[in-house]
């Protein structure tokens, strides 16, 4: 598709609020809407990503009612296996926790994804996402007096960013633990409206908006919110 094929698409979605506002719409309905646009398969990576945090949650007795987009029900309760790009077997488990296992496969996942697109920003928001999660996982292992390396996933693919350790040192300080999530959401928020290549129309720019609205659904949800 050429250059801009999705200003169709883009300019029919609907404007995206800062956190705290509801979203305008499902994943499942961003989905049905980018299907048929070279966009589809940079989306379905990250809302594959919300459907891997639901089924965590579930699957840790969490009382999450799942929604899966991509994933289907029984990928999503653990009743049925992942697809195959989040296949464990062959992984190292010595030591591991099962679910590290699965998003370090998920973010080797992303990053290809992004290669074989050559989606500068999908790549991009991978290496953030890793980062920051590796950041705080190392701050709560060193809190806790354990050792870090256990807890980190797919070191390799970790951006190397001071405004990373910004986060997680504004994360780590803050007074309550809500407004240290509250602080990794508006970094990630902050970064996507940075990085994404407005008004280019391009696949780009509709893998930031579904990153976006996954940010707002997760801002709502967190809060107790229907999305």
């Amino acid at each position: 598709m050429s250059f801009g094929a999705n200003y169709y698409l883009l300019t029919s979605l609907p404007t995206l609020a800062r956190p705290g506002v509801a979203p305008p719409m499902t994943p499942g309905e961003l989905r049905a809407r980018v299907v048929d646009s070279d966009a589809a398969p940079l989306v379905d990576v990250v809302l594959l990503s919300d459907d891997l945090r639901q089924r965590q949650a579930l699957l840790a007795g969490e009382p999450v009612h799942p929604q899966g987009t991509v994933l289907t029900a029984d990928q999503v309760e653990g009743k049925a296996p992942l697809p195959a790009p989040l296949d464990v077997e062959e992984m190292d488990t010595t030591g591991r926790i099962p679910d590290d296992l699965v998003w370090e496969a998920y973010w080797h996942h992303a990053v290809a994804v992004a290669r074989r697109r050559r989606s500068r920003f999908l790549g991009g928001w991978a290496r953030l996402e890793v980062a920051l999660r590796n950041g705080v996982a190392a701050a709560r292992a060193d809190a806790l007096g354990e050792p870090v390396e256990p807890h980190v996933v797919a070191k390799e693919i970790a951006a190397a960013d001071t405004r990373v350790d910004r986060a997680v040192a504004a994360w780590s300080d803050a007074a309550d633990p809500l407004k240290g999530w509250r602080s990794l959401v508006y970094v990630r928020w902050d970064w996507a409206v940075r990085e994404e290549p407005r008004f280019s129309f391009g696949r780009d720019e509709v893998a930031a908006y579904a990153v976006k609205l996954l940010l707002l659904r997760d801002w709502r949800r967190t809060m107790g919110v229907a999305a």
